[in-house]
């Protein structure tokens, strides 16, 4: 595994599921405070064109070459399951197997990449001129630490200072459902970490509250909301948010490499991820979103317009979506423009790479790198760094 990979490793394991030190003083504000963290990134972002259409299958000799490269994948993952998607506008190219080597019509959980679900859905909101980026959360979830100076953007940003509830240790040692209710308690319990603005830290409770301004706004389940907005509208039969504790029994279980058992089930996500469907049907929203299928051009561009860095040098945060600066054999970084998404027995990852003018999804069992995996499958195009 190369340094790239092992640095997403690390990273997507913080996202699904980081330990941390309790806040030992909650932080109260009035008022955002303007940013006190690293540089955002801050270079041009390159979109697909608007026009940009998937094409049908790639020549035999590719997908022969995806075919093997996944199967190399899977012995290197260790997955149980893997689900994988390649696009370009000459051609696409998909499947699902398992380790002893069948292809199973089942989906794959897909974590964290559930909060561009969510962004969407926010931001479509934000046209439909029924919230504004700017209102404080307040008008929803008043029980949140600072809910009059925390905006909508704050929570789609990473920068409202709520801590994450999944981060609590009475949550880690008794892994359950915990209803969005009561992760904003937990978090609530916390206290803010830091002023709205001030920094950027990773919070899926700040999803969890969107979730919530979703429902009230929208006048329907979260996940219902999703799948009509979303899902149903780009007729994308695998791919739905789960309604809490709901069971599909197509769904590939959660496997962590430590043969422990699984300490988070698909359908406890909510508006955090929640998410659940095949590679090739996530790679489809993702072209969707990204050609402004889902919404204008203006707000497509506006989720990359400002880019917090995550954990490490190679990664940064707009609204729902992440960009991957990734180190390149040439001059200069390659750029994925995608989302990753983890917890202990499955890994996943969309993304869209404007150098290869390529789309990919990869999602597995166990806890093998997907970026990797997508990695390699990219290479198969015969696009050379």
């Amino acid at each position: 595994m190369n340094k790239f990979s092992f640095v997403f490793a690390f990273a997507l394991l913080i996202i699904g599921c980081t330990a941390a030190e309790k806040s030992d003083k909650a932080v109260k504000c009035e008022t955002p405070l303007p940013y006190e963290g690293e540089l955002l990134y801050q270079e041009n972002v390159t979109l697909p064109a608007n026009d940009y259409v998937i094409g049908s299958a790639f020549d035999e000799t590719t997908q022969l070459n995806l075919n093997k490269a996944m199967l190399e994948a899977m012995s290197l993952t260790k997955a149980n399951v893997m689900s994988a998607a390649v696009a370009t506008t000459n051609g696409s190219w998909q499947a699902t197997r398992s380790a002893d080597g069948s292809s199973q019509a089942v989906r794959l959980y897909w974590a964290s990449v559930g909060k561009a679900f969510t962004a969407t859905v926010i931001m479509q909101l934000v046209e439909e001129d029924k919230i504004s980026l700017v209102d404080p959360v307040s008008n929803w979830v008043p029980e949140v630490p600072n809910a009059s100076s925390i905006t909508i953007d704050h929570l789609l940003q990473h920068t409202s200072g709520l801590f994450s509830a999944n981060e609590d240790l009475m949550v880690q040692e008794e892994p359950r459902y915990y209803s969005p209710d009561e992760n904003i308690e937990i978090s609530a319990n916390h206290g803010a970490m830091f002023c709205p603005g001030q920094w950027w830290r990773y919070s899926n409770t700040g999803y969890t509250v969107l979730g919530k301004i979703i429902e009230q706004v929208d006048r329907r389940p979260y996940h219902e909301a999703v799948n009509a907005r979303i899902s149903d509208r780009l007729m994308l039969t695998s791919l739905r948010a789960l309604a809490p504790l709901e069971q599909p029994i197509d769904v590939a279980p959660l496997i962590p490499a430590d043969g422990s058992e699984p300490n988070m089930s698909p359908n406890w996500g909510y508006a955090a991820g929640s998410v659940v469907g095949s590679a090739e049907d996530m790679m489809r929203f993702w072209q969707a979103l990204l050609t402004a299928q889902l919404l204008t051009e203006e707000n497509t561009i506006s989720l990359f317009e400002s880019l917090y860095p995550m954990f490490d040098n190679y990664t940064f945060y707009g609204r729902g979506v992440m960009l991957y600066s990734l180190p390149s054999s040439t001059s200069g970084n390659k750029i994925w423009l995608g989302h990753s998404g983890g917890t202990p027995g499955g890994k996943a990852v969309v993304a869209y790479s404007p150098k290869e003018k390529a789309f990919v999804a990869v999602a597995l069992t166990g806890d093998g790198s997907a970026p990797a995996t997508a990695q390699l499958l990219l290479k198969q195009l015969g696009v050379q760094e």
